[in-house]
């Protein structure tokens, strides 16, 4: 088993990533009414367990005028020795220049192109991470070579685009799911006109970004190269004592709430005042990923004999989770789990049932605050695609609530076109935390000349961690 990473202790403060919604957080309010109805359509979403599996690790720590990040080269051993530990075919690098970066993700591409074209679907698992310096410029996130001063003028020529360089590197023919793990600042270094300048993305398909921390929130570093910053360490032990079982975007969330609390108890030891930061992910996947390895499958499948003693029917838990992953209303799925959590301690659904509970909890909240009736979400309708979109966005989910306001907007994924729908959709996105659709609904807000309406969802946009790219926008940014 890999060794446990670092604990929080004194930390230097570092400006980071992310933009997105708190709403991860498994301590969100219950919201008494029950106004989403249940959908039909069976909509049991796709599991796999991908057997081919890669990751490229680039820790860069050298960077001029006293900017190091002192962890960078400690995050990426530890990560490393736990994804080994999972069977993944690991790559890493340290302290690269761009050119070294471009070599590196180049040959790196091409391997999984190559494993893409002959994967079954669900197949592989990819993993990239970046621990260093990061910045949003214009829309387009960039990550810094070491060497480069990230408040330099040259360090806009000599980063790499995220979206555009790194990305890409990824199998684009969605075989399975590809990660990205960006542990860098996203804070635009030149602040013009003193607004931070960050960003929301959208995933492309088959993917998961997970930041280190939401848009204008800073990210702690240790200031000992003994320690791994608090959003790796996070990651590492959740990653470290995973059961096989919870999905890979449920260990994200677990993860996110796991670095808050370590920030958390920093900044009351210091007595710093500024929020802490809170890990956020753009997700774009199809049914539910698990990573395993054989001792994990053993281990399962053992625990899951039938034995003497056992405190209760492996069957009877197999058949009320079934019921649980098919139901959408999320008042009802809160009371289901809670009942399960009672009848089941212990299981190996625990930390499913947790996320699932402040996933529902918020979709719940979220529902109220845009003022939304349960008719939203009644109708029996869509494809596949829509239905697995639609038990995430019940479930807290920003991006799969996105792609369905998009859906109804296009005429895709089963669906007809609605602009209420469309508008709808956008709002329920919006109040889960998703920048791009409160921007989207401020543009149609202010073509139907709302005007106070617009302004308060441009705001919100804003607030969220988006800032449309310059031919986007329309009022002056």
């Amino acid at each position: 088993m890999p060794p446990k990473s670092g604990s929080p202790s004194s930390t230097m403060r570092r400006s980071l990533v992310l933009g997105g919604s708190a709403g991860l957080a498994l301590g969100a309010l219950p919201v008494s009414s029950d106004l989403f109805a249940q959908v039909g359509g069976d909509p049991v979403q796709d599991a796999y367990v991908p057997r081919t599996k890669y990751a490229l690790l680039i820790g860069n720590r050298d960077y001029p005028n006293r900017k190091d990040i002192a962890p960078a080269h400690k995050n990426v051993r530890d990560l490393k020795d736990v994804l080994e530990y999972y069977e993944f075919k690991v790559k890493d690098y340290r302290d690269l220049d761009a050119t070294a970066m471009m070599r590196a993700l180049a040959e790196f591409a091409a391997q999984m192109r190559s494993v893409g074209e002959s994967a079954l679907p669900g197949g592989v698992a990819v993993v990239f991470y970046f621990c260093g310096h990061g910045f949003q410029s214009a829309g387009r996130n960039y990550l810094v070579p070491a060497g480069v001063d990230p408040s330099s003028e040259k360090a806009l020529t000599q980063s790499l685009r995220l979206a555009e360089d790194i990305l890409v590197a990824f199998p684009q023919r969605y075989p399975g799911v590809s990660i990205a793990l960006i542990d860098a600042c996203r804070t635009d270094p030149t602040i013009r006109r003193g607004v931070d300048d960050f960003n929301q993305i959208s995933a492309p398909e088959g993917m998961l970004v997970f930041f280190a921390t939401r848009a204008g929130r800073p990210a702690l570093a240790p200031v000992s190269p003994d320690r791994n910053t608090f959003f790796a360490a996070a990651l590492i032990d959740v990653l470290r004592d995973a059961n096989g079982v919870t999905p890979l975007d449920d260990l994200f969330r677990i993860a996110a709430v796991e670095c808050q609390l370590r920030v958390k108890t920093e900044f009351d030891k210091a007595k710093i005042t500024i929020p802490p930061q809170f890990p956020e992910s753009a997700a774009n996947l199809r049914g539910r990923f698990v990573i395993r390895n054989r001792q994990l499958e053993l281990r399962r499948s053992e625990r899951r004999r039938p034995m003497a003693g056992l405190q209760y029917d492996m069957s009877k838990m197999d058949e009320r989770w079934k019921t649980i992953q098919t139901t959408l209303r999320p008042a009802r799925l809160i009371k289901l789990c809670e009942q399960f959590g009672r009848e089941f301690p212990g299981s190996e659904f625990e930390q499913q049932i947790r996320v699932a509970i402040a996933g529902a909890r918020q979709a719940l909240e979220s529902q109220r605050s845009a003022g939304l009736s349960g008719d939203v979400f009644e109708e029996v309708i869509g494809d596949r695609d829509y239905r697995d979109d639609l038990i995430k966005a019940l479930r807290g989910d920003k991006d799969s609530a996105h792609r369905i306001a998009i859906a109804y907007r296009t005429g895709t994924m089963g669906v007809t076109v609605n602009p209420r729908r469309t508008e709808q959709w956008l709002r329920f996105a919006a109040e889960l935390g998703n920048g791009i659709a409160s921007w989207e609904l401020s543009e149609i807000y202010n073509e139907a000349g709302q005007v106070g309406d617009a302004a308060r969802f441009e705001t919100k946009a804003l607030d969220l961690g988006y800032r449309p790219p310059p031919r986007l926008a329309t009022r002056g940014y």
